[in-house]
């Protein structure tokens, strides 16, 4: 559990559930409802909540999402994997408000596209969003947009191993444990766009440098979240080829899991992509999506938005709402529910 502030330690156990609940957790009352609803419903609150936390950006009104919710400047990498998360929820649900933010940014992003360079790259998820949005409209326009996008990155990296060597060298410093995170995103988007030779290329750089990036026992949460992107992105890429690594990052996904059925001391993000990644698997990945999956549930805040970690501690006591991680937890409970 986090470190408590003083103002913390004194809240009135009359907000509190009885102890022991959750393998002994101490749960606010808040939480209550959230044990007993329904995944789905907590997918659409989930979602309004991002539909409700976006912005008018620029000429055209937007979508744009800050980087913590309700506060800074818009966030322009946040917003692809936002809509995509979206795009997913209206795929689950069918609820055409999600479909239209979603779409919202993908003519932001068609209009922009004419500025898209060597020296201007768009954002890897931003490609995804497009491509999947022609695939769900059947409008080309967005098709044709991310195969733009496409080739501004291979007019900079000429060949997948290139293109990771240049996100190298923008992690190695902060955050190298990312690498995979980076990758993951960049395979995603090169497959669906059609450049799968590009994809295998971004895969076998990625997996050749892992004892630079994966660091497991030194910087957990980062390797938890790229093992579970690329895991992913590898599953969907070819499952058989890369059967043997994917099984090494489910196995240490497995490893690390607590008992309550999140990852990585209560995190909301490790636990989002670790659920994601562990779903398709063995009966025993299975039960660990659905326990993951109970947790991300039970720690959703009164307005639908997810914090950055949540120790069942009531509001203000948790973590910041960050937008790409409430829009990853989103993403979670879009399968569950088509799942269930």
């Amino acid at each position: 559990m986090k470190a408590l502030s003083l103002a913390t330690a004194v809240i009135s156990t009359a907000m509190l559930l009885p102890p022991p609940v959750l393998a002994g957790e101490t749960v606010a009352s808040q939480y209550r409802l959230n044990f007993d609803r329904d995944v789905c419903t907590a997918m659409d609150m989930a979602a309004r909540f991002l539909v409700d936390t976006s912005r008018p950006a620029g000429t055209h009104g937007g979508p744009a999402w800050p980087w913590q919710v309700d506060e800074g400047p818009r966030a322009d990498n946040v917003a692809g994997l936002a809509a995509l998360a979206l795009l997913e929820a209206y795929r689950t649900s069918g609820n055409p408000a999600y479909l239209a933010v979603a779409r919202r940014h993908g003519d932001n992003l068609v209009r922009a596209s004419s500025r898209w360079s060597a020296d201007n790259l768009p954002y890897k998820a931003d490609l995804e969003l497009l491509a999947q949005l022609q695939r769900q409209t059947g409008k080309e326009i967005y098709g044709r947009t991310a195969r733009l996008g496409m080739k501004a990155i291979l007019s900079r990296s000429p060949t997948g191993a290139d293109e990771v060597r240049r996100i190298w060298r923008g992690r190695q410093a902060s955050a190298p444990a990312l690498l995979g995170f980076d990758v993951a995103l960049a395979i995603r988007a090169a497959q669906v766009n059609g450049y799968r030779s590009y994809a295998y290329q971004l895969a076998d750089a990625v997996l050749a440098s892992l004892q630079q990036w994966y660091r497991p026992d030194r910087d957990t949460r980062f390797s938890l979240v790229s093992a579970a992107s690329l895991a992913e992105a590898l599953r969907r890429l070819d499952a058989g080829h890369y059967r043997g690594i994917g099984d090494r990052f489910r196995a240490a996904l497995l490893r690390h899991q607590q008992v309550n059925g999140s990852w990585q001391a209560n995190e909301t993000q490790p636990s989002a992509y670790a659920a994601l990644a562990l779903a398709a698997g063995t009966p025993r990945e299975r039960e660990a999506f659905r326990r993951g999956i109970e947790w991300l549930k039970s720690t959703m805040l009164r307005r639908g938005g997810f914090a950055l970690y949540n120790d069942y501690m009531p509001e203000p006591f948790v973590g910041r709402i960050i937008s790409e991680v409430h829009a990853e937890a989103l993403q979670a409970l879009s399968l569950a529910c088509r799942l269930r």
